[in-house]
């Protein structure tokens, strides 16, 4: 009984909060571009998300060019690191720049496929 009762006691006892542990671990980090280098490796990416974000820079402060729906197809010429997020259940800094009309933007390479 005693084991009993300090297995519920040490069960119930708040934990210490650190910053640390504040923060979850994410599932799924992608921090080097070697890591995921097959994205644009055809010159040619595919979104798998519906509403992906365009920016003008691979930061989610960039400004907003447009959305793209899932399917839409773009060239792309570089993969880069910039600010963090979570999309499409993956947290990573990698995102993709794509070329359409005649200007440049930035998405999430997790939520690219190439074609």
């Amino acid at each position: 009984m005693t084991l009993f009762f300090a297995l519920v006691t040490l069960l119930a006892a708040p934990a210490a909060a650190s910053a640390q542990e504040a923060t979850p671990a994410p599932v799924t980090a992608v921090e080097d571009i070697s890591v995921n280098s097959s994205i644009c490796g055809t010159g040619r990416v595919a979104s798998i998300a519906t509403n992906l974000p365009i920016r003008s820079t691979p930061y989610t402060t960039g400004s907003l060019i447009t959305t793209a729906q899932k399917g839409y197809q773009y060239d792309c010429d570089a993969t880069v690191t910039g600010g963090w997020v979570t999309a499409c259940g993956v947290y990573s800094n990698l995102w993709v720049r794509i070329v359409f009309s005649s200007q440049y933007g930035y998405t999430y390479a997790a939520c690219l496929n190439d074609v």
